[in-house]
């Protein structure tokens, strides 16, 4: 248990993959009558070494983001390492193992990429050369073997430093050795590793795998392979991940505007790597893995927040064997300085952005909102004007854009671009429009040259991009020129009578 809890800490020091739900969602399914289960149809669990992972940590205080998506598994038939690397599983004096292009992972050496070996200082001696000495003595041979760069390690530097663990009275003491070795860019490596340590089924499963591949091609991109003893077996971990923020003058700009929509309240996981729809790996496809594909954000702030809304089901705990038959959010944290929520697929294959997203405020110690119906799906705006997500104008707004919109690839990269922008105010707009009745009529009445235009595509027929995009472009022009230009002209024509 002492080796899993010093990986997890292990992770967010070194900004891998913290989303151990390996060690972090722990379930006690109680045992259920057989009669029950049949009745209330209740699906068994199956269980799947690989968990596919995306973990968005939103740092408030120091307007920092960071997205990973990864992969974590026991099993070496899906992550396998050289062997010398594997053999680290039979010493138990090695914490873990690391290889990673992070920038500035050897201070003094930022344009190389490292292998980072943590071992127990207990057993190395006395002195601190000793110790050093010591620590190279186990850490050398497996550092010299990762050869799979193709290119040489060289020895940077050791560090004796303590580590607080969260059920130890006292830190322990460690010894975290460092290598250096040629940096790659992300993409590269990305391909190149993955085709050689990643299992084929995962490689051509999708999903995760998808969206990793495309995040690492963003040139900011960290690499990280990690690997940790645990009882009997090896916890191996693969993630890309990007730190950004619009405000560090020193990190990459966010993709988006993803400040804007964390300052008025709105989270979208996935908004950082560009995807309307968030897959799951075709490996869980047939039978019901409803732990193995997780969404994880982490949110820090100095502020008294809270959960106000979710957009899919909320899940309160994990102790039967119902609590894993849908989907939806279990937050572990819901208010206070820190917020911590996983979303779990249960049965589904597929979510889409809007479901995903959730909403925070100020804590008001209020329940939390679940708007499981299609009003966060896309139609804020709309919904509210007209009443209900079931009103014929919502319905055609969200049937143009699932069926003729969305099934295009340029259709689709446009709806991700106008999502970032849309739900940057939208729901702002939509609360107001409750509150006031007037508002609420005056929105009704400029939506309706905008639905009259869009029911063009409903007798348009879209066989290619190219005519998704001329469509498109003439559905633009057609209300550039009905809210733009047509008033204005009317504007001029009153000007010249007066």
């Amino acid at each position: 248990m002492l080796k899993i809890i010093i990986f997890v800490l292990f992770l967010i020091g070194s900004s891998v993959l913290v989303t151990n739900a390996f060690s972090q969602i722990e379930i006690e399914i109680q045992k259920e009558d057989e009669r029950i289960r049949e009745q209330l149809g209740w699906l068994i669990p199956e269980q799947h070494t690989l968990q596919e992972q995306i973990e968005l940590v939103i740092d408030m205080q120091n307007s920092k983001y960071r997205t990973s998506i990864g992969f974590l598994s026991v099993n070496p038939n899906d992550i396998r390492l050289p062997e010398n690397v594997e053999s680290i599983g039979s010493d138990p004096r090695i914490i873990s193992f690391t290889l990673t292009n992070q920038f500035g992972c050897a201070p003094e050496k930022i344009d190389r990429a490292c292998v980072i070996i943590e071992v127990y200082r207990e057993g190395l001696g006395e002195e601190i050369l000793e110790i050093r000495e010591n620590a190279r003595k186990i850490t050398d041979d497996i550092a010299t073997s990762t050869f799979i760069f193709g290119t040489a390690v060289e020895f940077d530097s050791t560090l004796v430093k303590e580590k607080n663990m969260s059920d130890q009275s006292e830190p322990i003491s460690i010894v975290e050795v460092v290598y250096t070795i040629n940096k790659q860019p992300t993409h590269v490596l990305f391909t190149a590793l993955t085709n050689m340590l990643l299992s084929t089924e995962i490689r051509e499963s999708g999903g995760f795998y998808n969206h990793a591949l495309k995040f690492s091609e963003n040139e900011f991109s960290d690499f990280t392979i990690s690997l940790i003893p645990l009882e009997n077996k090896l916890l191996r971990a693969l993630q890309v991940s990007l730190i950004c923020s619009d405000k560090i003058p020193e990190l990459v700009r966010c993709p988006g505007n993803i400040t804007e929509q964390v300052s008025s309240g709105y989270i979208s996981p996935i908004d950082i790597i560009q995807t309307e729809n968030l897959n799951r790996s075709k490996i869980f496809e047939g039978d019901f893995y409803p732990l193995n594909s997780i969404v994880r954000v982490l949110i820090f702030s100095e502020q008294n927040l809270q959960v106000k809304s979710v957009n899919s089901n909320l899940i309160d705990g994990f102790k039967n064997l119902g609590d894993v038959q849908g989907n939806g959010w279990f937050f572990s944290s819901e208010s206070g300085n820190v917020i911590d929520g996983r979303y779990i697929f249960g049965p589904d294959s597929t979510i889409t952005r809007d479901k995903l997203a959730f909403t925070i405020g100020t804590n008001s110690e209020d329940d939390i909102q679940i708007n499981t119906n299609e009003e966060n799906g896309g139609c804020l705006i709309a919904t509210a004007a007209f009443g209900s997500e079931m009103a014929p104008q919502v319905q055609l707004l969200r049937e143009i854009r699932d069926n003729t919109v969305l099934q295009t690839e340029s259709g689709a990269a446009f709806m991700a671009g106008f999502n970032q922008f849309y739900y940057s105010f939208s729901p702002v707009i939509a609360d107001y429009e409750r509150e006031n009745s007037s508002f609420k009529e005056i929105v009704k009445l400029s939506l309706t040259p905008l639905l009259i235009s869009l029911t063009l595509l409903q007798y348009a027929d879209i066989d290619s991009e190219s005519e998704m995009l001329g469509y498109g472009i003439g559905i633009i022009l057609l209300n550039i020129g009905m809210y733009f230009v047509i008033p204005a002209i009317l504007i001029l024509k009153i000007k010249k009578l007066i």
